[in-house]
């Protein structure tokens, strides 16, 4: 199962002040960043960058492609996003209810039902909005004969995930409105947004169409990132063993994509509240929606989760991992900036390298205080699963 462990990061050292929004930052150098913390935290490979309305502010990366190998990681490789992607589909769904084909409050039994008329009755008044903040009744785990077919699904995309949803929702949604993080709530959701485009392209098809290509982003895929390009970085165990793999087509929606942490960063600006292309103005009209908090723990937005941090006000933050990789970010919206970071392999190890990167990161943009005082309350998120 993919795994997002939103994990504490500390910005340790002097008393540091917000950075106002309409403040320059000050130059950060990621690389140095990326060069100390990478060996330490013994990964093949670590990039991290930070970014604002405007773009990449600083970037950097340190480290192999593939452990045993000499080929140097680039700050334009491929990273898996794991669980991060869950942003893209809560913004593609903005998309679609900026245009008026979706509504927040839409419900399965007004899309994925009609062409399921057998599912468990209980599912037709769940939302997409419930079901893009993990509220909408679905489980943690699949059904494990479920989740072994979605894996030799040979079929395209689409299909591989209409037969996944199909088989979860013949199963009770269990605590509808109670939070329970569920790739499989977003593979419904992804139904959902098929289902409202015509059924005729699949998610990724119209992730790609409807967000990515708007954004500039180019250089992105779906699966293991060395199946789109030959010399991307390999994913790596938690023990550092190299190995392709990564979760089934059918939770594409729930985080199979990866892409270049510079392209990554033209999806946080578009968040962040960068100018939108034409294309997406609908959809950064929704932002707010997409960024408001839940009324009760633990607090989540759609697609994003949430906090509130001295450094940075009310915070956005998310992390992702197939096991093979690891990534997190954390924006600032308030303070106009994001961290993130990212390395090719999954476990403690890599997730304590990504937070270390960007406690870093933050520190170095942070202003410090005239009179240092102790350090800073450290951000803290619940674990995911």
């Amino acid at each position: 199962m993919m795994h997002a462990a939103l994990r504490v990061f500390a910005v340790i050292g002097c008393l540091v002040s917000p950075v106002a929004a309409q403040d320059a930052l000050p130059p950060v150098d990621a690389a140095a960043i990326v060069r100390e913390i990478r060996p330490r935290a013994n990964v093949p490979a670590l990039v991290c960058a930070v970014v604002t309305k405007d773009g990449v502010h600083a970037i950097g990366a340190d480290g192999v492609r593939r452990v045993g190998e000499e080929a140097a990681v680039t700050v334009d490789d491929r990273m898996h996003l794991g669980s991060c992607a869950k942003a893209f589909t809560a913004t593609l769904a903005a998309v679609f209810v900026a245009e008026g084909a979706l509504r927040w409050d839409t419900t399965v039994g007004e899309t994925v039902a009609l062409s399921l008329p057998d599912i468990d009755p209980a599912w037709r008044a769940v939302t997409l909005e419930q079901l893009l903040r993990h509220r909408g009744g679905a489980a943690n785990a699949p059904d494990p004969k479920a989740w072994a077919e979605a894996f030799g699904c040979g079929d395209p995309p689409k299909d591989c995930r209409g037969a996944f949803v199909e088989k979860a929702l013949a199963r009770p949604p269990v605590g509808v409105g109670a939070f329970t993080y569920s790739n499989q709530g977003y593979a419904i959701a992804g139904r959902m947004i098929e289902i409202a485009a015509g059924d005729t392209e699949d998610y990724e098809t119209l992730l790609a169409e409807r967000v990515l290509a708007p954004l500039g982003i180019a250089r992105f895929g779906f699966g293991v990132p060395t199946k789109a390009d030959a010399a991307a970085p390999a994913g790596h165990t938690e023990r550092g063993m190299p190995r392709a793999i990564d979760n089934p087509n059918a939770i594409a929606p729930a985080g199979t994509l990866h892409m270049p942490l510079g392209e990554w960063a033209k999806f946080i600006a578009f968040q962040l509240g960068a100018k939108p292309p034409t294309a997406l103005e609908g959809a950064a009209r929704e932002l707010p929606k997409l960024h408001a908090r839940a009324t009760d723990a633990p607090n989540e937005a759609l697609g994003w989760m949430t906090g509130t941090r001295p450094w940075g006000g009310s915070v956005l933050t998310h992390a992702g991992s197939n096991t093979m990789w690891y990534c997190v970010a954390w924006l600032a919206p308030e303070k106009g900036f994001a961290v993130l970071a990212a390395t090719n392999q999954g476990g403690d190890a890599a997730a304590k390298a990504c937070d270390d990167a960007c406690a870093a990161l933050t520190q170095a943009v942070v202003k410090p205080a005239a009179k240092p005082e102790g350090p800073t309350p450290a951000p803290t998120a619940a674990p995911l699963k």
